[in-house]
């Protein structure tokens, strides 16, 4: 089965104030850094938006068009989600076309609409529920939802070091476990049947690229990253 390289975690200049990098970037700088750095998959993560989605993908089709070259974007948010005295970041992401119709009904599903908050605000926004439902919500909007960065430090809190992230890698809906270190996979119990996955979470250029996970899938399509997410599910 084919093998691509995957970043699924990345962020735009779409919120000045989330970005390190020149605000001045664009979406084609961003395509052609991505294939620089021998992506296949490349995701964006925005706050609570998906709009900037439309502009890489366009860009993307654009390189394609012009060089051969092929980067499959997939248009996605970050969602801060707080429960049981523990915060969890969840990436969901869409199929490329339809994002803004998908993300619009799953926020309509959790009592919100677009946008949430202010533009500089979003990377503070969050809602108080429990993850594996925001998981389920994304499901049913045709997406897919992976927890983020779950060995990040803030301060002395990591993520996976609650007992919440062990729940939510049994469930259902919870498609990968994001990780900076790979060795923090040994956190979770032998053979849980889920896939593991390093991204960017870049917020500049020049971080794109840094952490990348290569998954077999049967296509380079939405679909084709759908499987290969189940796949872990089946084979652990």
């Amino acid at each position: 089965m084919p093998r691509y390289v995957v970043d699924l975690h990345n962020h735009t200049p779409f919120i000045p104030s989330d970005y390190r990098g020149d605000l001045a970037t664009t979406p084609r700088q961003i395509v052609e850094r991505a294939l620089a750095c021998g992506i296949d998959v490349w995701g964006i993560a925005d706050h609570w938006s998906v709009e900037y989605g439309q502009l890489v993908v366009a860009a993307a089709q654009e390189v394609s068009a012009e060089t051969g070259r092929t980067l499959f974007v997939v248009p996605g948010a970050e969602l801060r989600v707080r429960h049981a005295g523990e915060e969890t970041h969840l990436v969901a992401l869409f199929p490329p076309g339809g994002e803004t119709a998908r993300f619009d009904a799953l926020l309509g599903a959790l009592g919100l609409r677009a946008p949430v908050a202010p533009l500089d605000e979003l990377p503070f926004f969050g809602i108080d529920r429990d993850p594996c439902d925001v998981a389920r919500l994304v499901h049913d909007a045709g997406g897919l939802c992976h927890l983020g960065h779950v060995d990040r430090t803030f301060g002395e809190y990591r993520f996976i070091d609650s007992d919440l992230v062990h729940h939510l890698a049994e469930c259902e809906y919870i498609s990968a476990i994001e990780l900076i270190d790979h060795s923090s996979r040994g956190n979770f119990r032998n053979g849980l049947a889920i896939a593991h996955i390093a991204s960017s979470d870049s917020h500049s250029l020049e971080e794109i690229g840094r952490r990348t996970a290569t998954l077999e899938m049967p296509e380079l399509s939405f679909e084709g990253l759908r499987a290969a997410f189940r796949a872990a599910r089946i084979t652990g």
